[in-house]
Order: C-alpha cells, then structure tokens, then sequence
C-alpha cells in the first residue's frame, strides 16, 4: 500500500484505498490467487516483448521533459535506448514482476486519440502523465502503458505486425487486471490547434479506384472544393475552407457511402468525447468489471480497498484525482453487463469490425471475472424467501435472490440449493434441473442466452456424463 492520504483526499468509494497497509499477499484470500490468475495472458504478451512497459521513473525524472520533450513511437523510443544508452522500457521479466506484485503498480492510460498519426498533437496527454507520475496518487507506479509507446507503430515490419496483433489480444486485460494495474483516465481530448481545422483522412481500399493520385478529381466530384490534396500509401488527406465544410463534406460521404473504394472518411482531428468512443468506451468498462463484481463480495473486496491503491484515477482537469464510482448498488451484474454492451454498440469505432469484436473481448472478460470470483469461495450477499429447518437454514421450498443479479427458485437442503430448481443467471441463461450440495447434480438443461442448450447429466456443477449440445 502507498500513503495516498498525504494527498488529503479521504474515501469515497471502493475505488479508493487509503492509508499504508501490509502487502497483499496470496494467502490473504482464496480469492486472490484466482484473479492475479486473470493476469496470465497478459503475462504472455509481456514476455513475448509484444507488449513494453514504459519505465515510469523515465518520465517522472526532473529533467525528463528536455529528455522526451513529445510523445514518440515505440520504435524511436527503442532506438533512442540504443544509441543514448538510457533505459526507457522495463524488461520483461521485470515488466511481469510489476504486473505480478499484488500492489497494481502498473499504470494503463485510457484516452482518445487526437489524430491517426500521433494520440498527442498538443502535448497535454505526456503532461498530464506526468504530472500523475509525480502526484502522491501516483508514487507506486513503477510502469505504464501507453499504447503509441508500448505497441509497435505504422509503419510496421513483418515481425512488428505479428507483435502487434499479439498484443491487441489482452488490450482488455491491460486494464481490467483486478490487481496488477491502475488505470489512469484523460477523460478530455484535447482543444483541436488551428492547423488542423479542415483536415479530412480518406482510407482507401487498395485498388479500389481511390489509390492513386489521379483520383482528385472523382474526391472532387464526391466531397466538393478542397485545397492541398496529398496521396499517402493506403490514404489521401484533404483540407477544406473550413471546419465546418470539413465536417459536412465527413457526413455527406459517411452517409451516403458516396465514395465506392473508401474504407473511411473521417476530420483528421479526432475531437469526439471520450465516452463516445468505442474503445475507451470498453476500457473503462473493464477497468471496474471486478470493482463491479467485489460489492457483492464483501470480503475480498474489503480487503482489496484497504491494501491496495485505487484502481481508477482521472488525470485530466485539475489534477489527479480518485475517480468517482457510479451509484448502481442495486443494479446487479447482469443488468450492469447489458448496459455495457449497449453502451459500446452505440459508440463510434474507426475501423470497420471493430465493435463486434470488442463486444466479444467484453463478454469473455466479464464471464473470467465472474468464474474467478465465484470460485473464491466467498458467498455472495443474498436474499431468501421460503421455509426453514429447525436450525433456520434454508430448507424445503424458496426463492434465493443473489446481489449480483441471479436467481433461484426451488427445493433447498441444509441452506444450499438441494433438489429440484431453476437458475435463472444475470447474463441471461437459465440452468432447470436437479441440484445436489449448491451445484447441479444429476439431469438438468443448461439455455445459454445466444440460443445454445445442453441437455444432459451434471456431476458437482459440471456436465458429466450423458448429454447433448444443440
């Protein structure tokens, strides 16, 4: 723990731990051990090199600005410790070290990108880091993430490609890792500079028409009067009067699809809002997905407040500050889960296919998150309604109302569910059948929300025997 009071900020929520504490260990909680194994594709990728944390203490040096004046590629950074002989990356057994410390002393930087080319035209992201790194909410970062350093950049080699895509994997569990990181949130994009009023980026399909420079006249023809036309490998940029021509020419083509052998239209300053993004839209979903899950499991999440640095920080405005947590006690998961997905299916993305994707990248988190907490071994806040042995535990008939939004009505035995009873779970499936000790037992019908159903034999909450997918 890190004496983050010295900050003069008191709790608020679960997203803040304060006060200087003993180490989290692994013996602390059976649940502990469960989500550090949440941890372990990342793990991977670190090892792999497809994935570099930037050193914090690179950027919180005094002097550091003269250093790195502006935010650079990962393969200039790369080459900047080869010829200066400087470490600006950890290695990466000591970038997994950090992930593993139990102390969330890697930081992953949520934000919107201001332009395709570079995230930080204006400068104010690098500060803001900055000025995180040598705030007392940031003394226990020793690592960080930042995708245009961390990730290999356009233009790629043949192996950087193949880092890459490794990488884009576990973009989640960057972020959504319960104990390895802190997420630190730019919740504002930048003013756009003057420069960059009027300036449009059309993506264009190879040999599509479009990729050449004897098209200008057919862009002419779909998006009207522009100056300053340059054909770039793969694209054009264009520059228009003024913003305002620049945004109606984007719209006139998005919507029209006026541009056969365009991928994309887009202004080449990106000033959407953040939470109209699709992918920070997702990064911030996942940063608080076990956050989520911990107030319905007290005890573990007692422990992690109290030992751990908060998992989420706004570092944009005037200045590092605990984030805020939603006031949704009553909402339960599943209901939080749908949300979330709507959430990222009303977003923008800028490449196309991306928004199935991330929904999916989604999806499987949240079901890791709920497997580990569910296997921890604590019981989760509950209601009941039904009849009673002479000792009060529940048996005979009832309904169980679990806090994280599931649930069962049937037979109980010695206060677990015994019998015969239906499970109908927050993500939207529904196991009926029989139950032994807490767990299906025997023959049961498993209906998954997608449409998918297992009818067959269960043995101590797993299907076991005879049975059927269809």
């Amino acid at each position: 723990g890190v004496p983050l009071n010295s900050a003069g900020i008191r709790p608020t929520n679960m997203l803040y731990s304060m006060g200087k504490a003993a180490a989290l260990t692994a013996a602390d909680h059976k649940g502990i051990p469960l989500l550090a194994a949440l941890d372990e594709a990342l793990v991977a990728v670190l090892r792999s090199g497809a994935i570099k944390l930037l050193r914090a203490e690179f950027l919180r040096a005094d002097g550091s600005e003269a250093v790195l004046p502006e935010l650079l590629r990962r393969q200039e950074l790369e080459r900047m410790e080869e010829e200066r002989r400087i470490q600006v990356f950890l290695t990466p057994e000591e970038a997994v070290a950090a992930l593993r410390s139990l102390s969330r002393e890697v930081a992953g930087l949520t934000y919107g990108w201001a332009s395709p080319d570079h995230p930080d035209v204006t400068g104010e992201y690098l500060a803001n880091v900055r000025r995180f790194l040598r705030h007392p909410l940031g003394e226990h970062v020793t690592a960080l993430f930042w995708d245009f350093s961390s990730l290999p950049q356009k233009p790629r080699t043949g192996s950087e490609d193949e880092l890459f895509s490794q990488a884009l994997k576990v973009m989640g569990d960057v972020y959504a890792s319960p104990l390895g990181t802190t997420v630190i949130r730019h919740r504002s994009v930048p003013a756009r500079p003057a420069e960059l009023d009027g300036e449009v980026v059309i993506l264009v399909e190879k040999g599509g028409g479009l990729d050449g420079a004897g098209a200008e006249a057919e862009l002419r023809s779909a998006l009207g009067a522009f100056e300053n036309p340059r054909y770039e490998e793969g694209r054009w940029r264009v520059r228009f009067p003024t913003h305002a021509a620049a945004e109606a020419a984007v719209e006139a083509a998005t919507a029209a699809d006026a541009l056969p052998g365009a991928i994309a239209v887009f202004l080449f300053y990106n000033g959407r809002p953040y939470l109209a993004r699709g992918w920070t839209t997702f990064e911030s979903a996942v940063s608080t997905e076990a956050i989520a899950w911990l107030a319905f499991f007290s005890g573990l999440g007692k422990l992690l407040e109290e030992r751990l640095a908060p998992k989420v920080i706004e570092i944009n405005g005037e200045g590092p500050r605990v984030a805020e947590a939603e006031d949704r006690a009553e909402e339960g998961m599943g209901p939080r889960n749908r949300r979330v997905i709507a959430a990222i299916q009303e977003a923008a993305f800028t490449g196309k296919g991306d928004k199935p994707v991330v929904v999916q990248l989604y999806r499987d988190y949240a079901v890791k998150v709920n497997n580990a907490m569910l296997a921890s071994g604590e019981k989760v806040k509950r209601e009941y309604e039904g009849e009673r042995n002479a000792a009060g535990e529940y048996e005979g008939r009832g309904v169980m109302r679990i806090a994280n939004g599931d649930v069962y009505e049937g037979e109980f035995k010695a206060g677990k569910q015994e019998g015969r009873g239906v499970m109908r779970f927050a993500s939207g499936a529904v196991y009926e059948g029989e139950w032994k000790a807490g767990l299906p037992e025997g023959h049961g019908v498993l209906r998954l929300k997608n449409g998918n159903v297992y009818d067959g034999e269960w043995k101590a909450g797993k299907q076991e025997g005879r049975g059927v997918m269809r």
